[in-house]
Order: structure tokens, then C-alpha cells, then sequence
């Protein structure tokens, strides 16, 4: 991790004195108001209800810019869920049930690469750590939705390709929220009535290797837009709404595979390990649009296997209103495993559905969402007391956000 971080410094250092150099920093944060309405857990009766919780969702500060047109760069470091506490009805609505006990965030590099636009736009090198393009929940930036939270196939998506730690310290590289260490060849063809954004990454999953097991992460994303298209010039983020500027719609398919490697959670290796699916994003004025669909395999070294589903459907309408932009938005998300039980899941079955309203202050850079959030996890089996059953979760959340 050093070597990584040190050659970063080195080469930014280097070429600080280019003529066209710049860097900006900047900071974003999302404080959240939570209030529970509902958290039933089977043989666990005592859980708190009907409480407020304030803490930051999501944290990030960090500097970006450019030693030249062609060249840039971007580090940014994270402290997400800071002063969260356990049972949080968000973490429940996602299938994440943890009954006790406080959330203490670890400083860390979230995104630290280099990219080079060796032929413009249509040729892109990113090297670095950051997310591999796959899934467009995972890709698309937290701070950029319709939703209060990320939709499920964020989250099952982003554990099933990268997995998560064993352990997280301070100052590593985060590797349980989407990213790893790789080089992607990417790049953005505009034509005048559609655009084709491509991305083929290579990458180390240092959470499903050992010494034994290693084999490196291949991802690839193609995506098709009609009318408008998603970016004027090529970047690694998305966003699901253009508050009313965008009439173009866009077709996406992607994949991941991995040979061998292993679980770690449960020291389990795995002969193979691969992701496809597709998603659709359309945006037409005041209308947006998101519709996601992935298939997640794995082959088991003792010749088991199975092949869980996670999909997702948004929309939301640009209302005018005294001069300030609002947005009514729904969405439903459901994760399926495998029959067959053979999945990491077993047969925890996780539904989700939000409704609210988005107020652009000052588009995604100054926001405040109210939002009321439902989550059920199917199957759900209570290690402390063996109890078996559906856990139901329901909040309303005060979401607000500021990007400087």
C-alpha cells in the first residue's frame, strides 16, 4: 500500500510544475436523521423502535485535477457511517442485520488512480485503486441517485465480484465497497444521434486470493446511449438524473469473471467466479429511468454451485416549485438466491422498496431527500437463539448532502 501511495505522490510531484496543471480539493458529506418505525427480528423482541439517529452516511474529501489536458489524477479518502449505531434500520432494509454495538469508521484511500486519455476520449488508460466497471449501481456515485440509499444490486453486486476484508484498518485501501486495484482501457465514441462508452478492466481482488487460490478479475461494460448521451466527455461516474436536460436514453451490458480463488469468510475455495447482466438509464426531460438486471455465479471447488439473481427499478418525476427543482422518485429492489441453498446466502431471500421526494437546493452539490424505506429479509435465521423467520424493517429518513 505504500509503495502504491508513494509512487502516486512521486509522479504527481514530478509534473507539478506543467503548465497546465491544476488541483482542486473538495468535501462531501451526507448526514442522515433516521427515525425507526419498525425493526422485527425473529427471537429478538427487544430491539428498539420508534428512535431517532443522526449520523454521516457516507464521508469523503480528497483532491483532484489534471498535469494536462490528457493527464489526470484523483485521491479521495472516506469515514463513512461515523457515529452509527447498531440495530440501524438502513443497514436492516439491506439484509444486513447487526443487533448491537457502535459503527466506528475507518479513514481510508477510496479512490487513488491515474488517467490517461492516450487517444482523447475514445482511448482511455486508468490505472489505479477504484472501481472495476461493473453493475451500475455499483459505479454510479452515492451522491448522484434517486433513492435515499443505493439500490440492492449496489451492495449484493459489489460483495459477490470484490467481496469484502476480514479486517479493515485505518489508512488501507477500501476494498469492501467496490474497488481494487486495477487498470481499466476504457473510452467515450460520440457520434451525432448515439455514443458508445466501453470499459475492460483488469484487476487484483486481494479479498478472494491467497497463496493457494489467486487468479486476477476480469470485468467488461458496454454501453449504448440513443439521443443525449450520459457524458460529454469520458469519466469513471454516473448519475441517474440530469434534472431535466437530458433526452437520450442508454443500453448497457457488462460481465465479471474470475478463476480460481477463495471465500475467505468461510476459508472455502472456488473454481470460478463471474457476473452478467444488463440495465437500462433514460432520461427524457422532466422523466428519469433505471432498470437493472444481474446474474451472480460461483462454482464451488467441492463441485457445488449456484447462480443468484438482484434487480432493481427507479423513477422519478422534475417538478418546478417556486423557482427550485423537486423530484417524487419510487423504487423496488429484490435479491433471489439460488434454490439450491449452495449460495453464500443460503436462502435469504432481500426485498426493498423506497418512496420520496428529492429537493435540489442546488442540483446534486447542495440536496435534502425525505424518504420512507421498507425492507424484508426472507429465511433469516437468528444464531443467538436459532429462531427462523422474516425480518421486517421500515424508517423514514432526513437525508440531506453537500458537495464543496
Amino acid at each position: 500500500m505504500k509503495k502504491r501511495l508513494a509512487a502516486f505522490c512521486v509522479l504527481t510531484a514530478a509534473v507539478s510544475h506543467a503548465q497546465d496543471f491544476k488541483i482542486k480539493p473538495f468535501i462531501m458529506a451526507q448526514p442522515w436523521l433516521t427515525y425507526t418505525e419498525n425493526y422485527d427480528v425473529p427471537g429478538s423482541p427487544d430491539l428498539k423502535e420508534h428512535q431517532t439517529d443522526f449520523f454521516i452516511r457516507r464521508g469523503r474529501f480528497g483532491f483532484k485535477g489534471r498535469f494536462n489536458p490528457l493527464l489526470k489524477f484523483k485521491l479521495v479518502m472516506s469515514y463513512d457511517k461515523l457515529w452509527k449505531t447498531n440495530p440501524n434500520p438502513n443497514d436492516g432494509a439491506k439484509g444486513s442485520v447487526k443487533f448491537t454495538g457502535e459503527t466506528h469508521p475507518k479513514l481510508q484511500f477510496l479512490d487513488v488512480f491515474l488517467m490517461w486519455k492516450a487517444l482523447g476520449d475514445e482511448f482511455v488508460i486508468t490505472g489505479g485503486h477504484f472501481r472495476p466497471q461493473v453493475g451500475r449501481a455499483n459505479i454510479t456515485s452515492g451522491f448522484k441517485i434517486l433513492s435515499l440509499e443505493k439500490g440492492l444490486p449496489n451492495f449484493y453486486v459489489r460483495n459477490h465480484v470484490i467481496g469484502k476484508p476480514l479486517k479493515v484498518h485505518t489508512f488501507n485501501f477500501a476494498t469492501g465497497n467496490g474497488r481494487a486495484t486495477n487498470i481499466t482501457f476504457g473510452g467515450l465514441i460520440l457520434k451525432n444521434l448515439y455514443s458508445l462508452n466501453y470499459n475492460f478492466s483488469a484487476a487484483y481482488n486481494q479479498n478472494y486470493v491467497n497463496s493457494k487460490y489467486s487468479s486476477p478479475l476480469l470485468t467488461g461494460r458496454v454501453a449504448v446511449s440513443i439521443g443525449d448521451p450520459e457524458m460529454k466527455t469520458y469519466k469513471l461516474g454516473y448519475t441517474q438524473t440530469y434534472l431535466g436536460k437530458r433526452k437520450g436514453i442508454t443500453f448497457a451490458i457488462n460481465g465479471s469473471y474470475q478463476g480460481e480463488g477463495i471465500y475467505k469468510k468461510k476459508n472455502r475455495p472456488f473454481d470460478k467466479n463471474y457476473l452478467y447482466g444488463g440495465d437500462i438509464l433514460a432520461n427524457y426531460k422532466n422523466l428519469d429511468f433505471v432498470f437493472e438486471y444481474d446474474f451472480l455465479g460461483r462454482k464451488w471447488k467441492d463441485g457445488t454451485s449456484y447462480l443468484d439473481k438482484v434487480w432493481q427499478v427507479k423513477a422519478g418525476y422534475i417538478l418546478s416549485l417556486f423557482s427550485q427543482k423537486f423530484e417524487p422518485a419510487v423504487s423496488y429492489e429484490e435479491f433471489k438466491p439460488d434454490s439450491n441453498g449452495y449460495s453464500v446466502y443460503k436462502k435469504r431471500k432481500n426485498t426493498r422498496y423506497d418512496v420520496g421526494v428529492n429537493w435540489y437546493i442546488r442540483g446534486n452539490r447542495l440536496k435534502l431527500s425525505l424518504h420512507y424505506a421498507k425492507g424484508k429479509l426472507y429465511n433469516y435465521t437468528n444464531k443467538k437463539t436459532g429462531d427462523v423467520g422474516t425480518v421486517n424493517v421500515s424508517y423514514i429518513g432526513l437525508g440531506f448532502q453537500f458537495i464543496f
